[in-house]
């Protein structure tokens, strides 16, 4: 981030995230960070209705049965973040080159990369997923709520799969006004947030994340509604690269003081006025 890591107290949002990787050893983060045990947390909070479907779940990568799966599926591990596998047409799909990467997924806990300790001696597994559509068909809209103390502070739309070269950020403030900031990761998008969405998408962020000092709620927008992939405590992992100091500033100063949230007129002129 090219700027001295302060850790007693943190400030900044991505020193928070750094903070917790280091010393947060909240043993609800084991079941945060596993793919599957992550489930039951969402349906206890907001019932089956959000839980992504699970199509199997395999220890060993060579017993999936190939011919069992839809013709659109995901195949990801439950111990990690980022590996993934779209797959848009199963009859051209390579089962033995799937099943290699599948296994070399399992051959490493992800902790020893990442050092985010949540992950650190889960248990190994390989889920399916159906891959799911958004509205008339169309692929799926990702939006995610970035919560701290059980509020939505921003809702964060991506457009474009996560194997799409073109894939675009979107940020809007919790009255789905449009925020003038992104991520130097992604290109601007121009996507226009529904009101009524932000609404349901508070509300199921505030439900499941109530009680910790921060989380990321992952929503799939589907044609059949809201979904929450994953719950995610160890946001970019500290290294966020904002094109605005105001944000991690101000989302820091969220993450310290929650009840600031509620009292926030502007929260796109108070990021400007912060960097």
């Amino acid at each position: 981030m090219q700027r001295p890591l302060r850790l007693h107290p943190p400030i900044d949002l991505n020193e928070y995230l750094v903070h917790r990787i280091l010393y947060d050893r909240d043993p609800r983060l084991k079941i945060v960070c596993d793919k599957i045990a992550v489930r039951d947390i969402i349906r206890e909070r907001l019932g089956d209705a959000f839980v992504v479907p699970l199509l199997g779940v395999w220890s060993d990568p060579r017993h999936i049965p190939w011919h069992t799966l839809p013709d659109r599926f995901v195949l990801k591990p439950n111990h990690s973040s980022g590996p993934v596998a779209l797959i848009r047409d199963a009859n051209q799909l390579d089962t033995q080159a799937l099943t290699a990467k599948a296994t070399e997924w399992l051959r490493h806990d992800f902790f020893d990369s990442s050092l985010e300790w949540g992950y650190r001696g889960l248990p190994r597994r390989i889920t399916a997923e159906p891959l799911l559509l958004g509205p008339n068909g169309a692929e799926v809209i990702e939006a995610v709520a970035l919560t701290f103390g059980g509020k939505v502070a921003a809702i964060r739309v991506f457009l474009g799969g996560k194997d799409n070269p073109d894939r675009c950020d979107n940020w809007f403030d919790r009255n789905s006004v449009r925020l003038p900031f992104y991520s130097l990761k992604y290109r601007l998008g121009d996507y226009v947030l529904d009101p009524a969405m932000t609404e349901r998408i508070i509300a199921a962020a505030e439900a499941v994340s109530a009680g910790f000092s921060h989380l990321r709620v992952d929503f799939y927008l589907t044609d059949e509604g809201l979904r929450i992939g994953e719950l995610t405590p160890y946001c970019g992992a500290g290294l966020i690269p904002w094109n605005r100091r105001g944000c991690d500033r101000v989302f820091g100063q969220l993450w310290a003081d929650p009840s600031r949230i509620d009292e926030i007129d502007d929260l796109g002129a108070l990021i400007e006025a912060s960097d």
